[in-house]
């Protein structure tokens, strides 16, 4: 095996553990391969059985367990550095600083695990490159020796290809992109939890307009692709096409998307493994959420106040209040109209204060809201952000609108308020964790809680 090309697949991490059980542990989570049908425990237990018959103790300090697993992927191997070693149970009680971990799948040619563990006995069989390493300040500096040994620096502006891509991601972004230029999509959407996870090698071999949506931040994985936009959306609770959505509401209000168009999105279960192509048609969706009209009695909707309250709504799905589900209701916009159809169930919390105090926008104010989301009633939000009241009852006119079964009276009253008024009401539901966005006495949007796998 060429040593560049084994490089270019070593994911590098820093071990805390002390015991080799514990480092094996560490090495596999990291390696991850769940979301690809393997189970973390029958990964650790398929290398714990390959050590039992016999240690791979390459070198002083140096050590190589290794599996070889029924799995449809390739390998992957992550290469984890102690500074204070790991008793790797040995009988001189040597400690071990590097282990390099790889997992091999059944797929590959027969032996193909011994050239592994002969490429990196050769990478690393320098005394005193392997002390580099250890007495290296972080990862990055290690990957960066890694590299120079193989004689391919890291460059400063592309992200590195990383071992963590399964193979089934770079096949549907290759196809997503074929479609996208086939079809002329306006933009491909990929949607995953870091950026890591995306075949980058690829995509910056095609210039046309990417949207990435993650739930981690990615800090070290940098690109200067052009025409290339991230949003972090930290909602790893959502359904795999709601994350979609939720990026499309982000980017059309950057007007990055136009109305009419078409967006090739790239989605999977978690936010790891992509496994479905869907091709979304963006008929008015813009200007159904945010709306495209102004009148006289009201002003348009910041697009940042909608999403904040979406935002808000999401998170009380996910983690509820004091143990306990929770629903609530946000009507945004056209608040001098909302108020004329509402009462006060409770005295209102947010009257007094400073607008700069309820500003829905600030931060510090979410521990507030989600503390009043307790309380029977919605919220009124002005179209700027600024919170009105809470624990208020909406009193609309009757509303002929048809909501599908089992949305209660909560939906009913966001239906009929939206119906009479300008403003955009988002509901959670109690029960079922949803968020639905109303706007004009019709669903434009809803929010789905994923259904947890268990591997």
């Amino acid at each position: 095996m060429d040593i560049a090309e084994l490089v270019n697949t070593i994911r590098v991490v820093e071990l805390t553990a002390k015991t080799r059980p514990a480092a094996i542990r560490a090495l596999a989570k990291s390696i991850d391969l769940s979301q690809e049908g393997i189970p973390f425990k029958q990964l650790v237990k398929a290398v714990e059985e390959r050590e039992a018959t016999a240690q791979t103790i390459v070198d002083e300090g140096f050590a190589m367990p290794h599996a070889i697993i029924d799995w449809d992927g390739d390998y992957r191997i992550v290469l984890g550095r102690s500074r204070s070693g790991v008793d790797f149970g040995i009988l001189d009680s040597a400690r071990v600083y590097l282990i390099a971990l790889f997992i091999v799948g059944q797929q590959r040619q027969k032996n193909f695990h011994l050239e592994l563990l002969a490429a990196l006995a050769e990478l690393m069989e320098s005394d005193e490159f392997r002390q580099e390493i250890v007495q290296a300040p972080d990862t990055r500096a290690i990957e960066r020796l890694l590299l120079a040994k193989a004689g391919r620096p890291m460059p400063a502006d592309k992200p590195k290809r990383l071992p963590s891509v399964p193979r089934i991601n770079t096949i549907l972004v290759r196809q997503s992109i074929h479609l996208a230029d086939t079809i002329s999509a306006q933009a491909l959407l990929i949607t995953v939890d870091k950026l890591d996870y995306a075949p980058w090698t690829l995509l910056e071999e095609w210039s046309g307009r990417l949207l990435v949506i993650t739930t981690q931040p990615s800090d070290d994985c940098i690109t200067k692709r052009p025409d290339s936009h991230f949003y972090d959306i930290p909602h790893a609770t959502l359904a795999r096409m709601d994350r979609a959505n939720l990026g499309l509401m982000l980017a059309a209000s950057d007007k990055l998307l136009a109305n009419n168009g078409l967006v090739v999105c790239v989605t999977g279960p978690g936010g790891r493994l992509l496994d479905s192509i869907s091709v979304v048609a963006l008929d008015m969706y813009r200007d159904a959420v945010f709306g495209s009209k102004v009148t006289k009695r009201s002003t348009a909707i910041l697009p940042a106040v909608v999403l904040r309250a979406l935002t808000l709504a999401i998170e009380l799905a996910a983690e509820g209040r004091e143990g306990q589900p929770v629903g609530t209701m946000f009507v945004i916009g056209d608040a001098r109209q909302v108020l004329r159809h509402a009462q006060q169930l409770i005295l209102n919390p947010f009257h007094g204060y400073s607008r700069t105090l309820r500003n829905l926008l600030d931060p510090s104010l979410g521990e507030t809201i989600k503390e009043f989301a307790q309380v029977d009633g919605a919220f009124v939000v002005r179209a700027d952000g600024i919170v009105l009241t809470a624990g208020t009852y909406l009193i609309p006119k009757s509303s002929s609108v048809k909501l599908p079964p089992g949305l209660g009276t909560r939906h009913q009253a966001a239906a009929a308020i939206t119906a009479h008024t300008q403003a955009l009401a988002i509901a959670l539901s109690q029960s079922t964790g949803t968020v639905t966005v109303f706007r004009h006495g019709q669903i434009v949007l809803r929010l789905e809680r994923a259904i947890p796998s268990h591997s």
